[in-house]
């Protein structure tokens, strides 16, 4: 998962956003070698700042992946644990808001 997420930051500005105490999310930071930046999110002031639905646990508490463009707009969200699996998904998405070809 890690190599994905660096593809990604190459890309676009990536972030492990989670909804658990900051302890509990940089463990999990360290169990997937992730180097993305965290983001603490224990009350979904962020998420719900853009709108990403589920009341107290967006995304119905699950793990997945959202794609916002720079104005804010969700252009991709879909709950998936294996997100890495979709990183062709997410990069193409970044590379056309980046201006660039697919």
């Amino acid at each position: 998962m890690a190599k994905e997420a660096a593809k990604v930051q190459q890309q676009a500005e990536a972030y492990v956003i989670n909804p658990d105490s900051r302890q509990d999310a940089t463990e999990v930071l360290k169990r997937t070698h992730l180097t993305l930046p965290l983001l603490s999110d224990p009350h979904s002031t962020v998420a719900a700042r853009f709108g990403l639905p589920g009341v107290a646990r967006p995304m119905g508490g699950l793990v997945g992946f959202v794609v916002i463009d720079p104005k804010g707009v969700i252009r991709v969200q879909r709950v998936d644990i294996q997100f890495g699996d979709h990183v062709g998904q997410i990069l193409a998405i970044a590379r056309t808001m980046n201006g660039q070809s697919k």
